[in-house]
């Protein structure tokens, strides 16, 4: 009896360790593969890529993503737009952000943020600028290279239940970026990024 109970404890030990394993290891291949993505050889910026459209689920975060700009443009313009005017405005908007995520959300561009992490914010700027038809003549957003060089850190990571995850990035000890991620069978992916408060942390709630 007791031989039975130490193998089912150890086996629940394995079994939870693994739990813990998954997600650390692709968290780990993303912030390896943002790397790899800047190599000035051909072969590893292919094979970073490939590890990226593994560890991101684009088309869920190009959605999130797409939900908060909604959010964000509907409430600066809930003043000036009557309520009969709603549905229209929602569907002007995903009618210019479509294009616009499909642009920015890219392999190339995740590397870029996860590298640096300011361009999420410029990026929201443009494509809120864009969406309210009021983007600068260059319609254009700050590349990596026009931002300064990278200075963040993962700071740590967190379940918030048996099939998520997230994980803050930041520097001078202030979490500044947050990375949600989704287990997908024995693959935990990226599906959602958020800017957080400065002075509490704390971000838009999981969706």
């Amino acid at each position: 009896m007791k031989k039975i109970l130490w193998v089912g404890g150890l086996i629940a030990v394995l079994l939870g360790s693994g739990y813990v394993a998954l997600p650390f290891y692709s968290i780990g291949q993303l912030q390896r593969a943002a790397e790899m993505a800047k190599s000035e050889q051909p072969q590893v910026r292919t094979e970073s890529i490939d590890t990226l459209e593994r560890y991101v689920d684009f088309p869920v975060l190009r959605d999130n993503l797409k939900v908060r700009l909604q959010q964000q443009l509907r409430s600066s313009l809930s003043n000036t737009i009557p309520q009969e005017f709603d549905e229209l405005l929602s569907a002007g908007a995903n009618f210019l952000m479509e294009p616009l995520l499909q642009q920015f959300i890219t392999p190339e561009g995740i590397a870029d943020l996860l590298r640096g992490g300011e361009d999420l914010e410029a990026f929201e700027r443009e494509i809120y600028r864009q969406s309210s038809g009021t983007a600068n003549r260059s319609g254009s957003y700050p590349s990596a290279q026009e931002e300064t060089e990278a200075t963040w850190q993962r700071m740590g990571w967190r379940f918030t239940d048996l099939n998520h995850l997230s994980v803050d990035y930041g520097e001078r000890g202030r979490p500044e970026l947050r990375l949600l991620m989704q287990r997908n069978g024995l693959r935990w992916q990226l599906v959602d990024i958020q800017l957080l408060n400065e002075t509490s942390g704390e971000g838009q709630g999981w969706r």
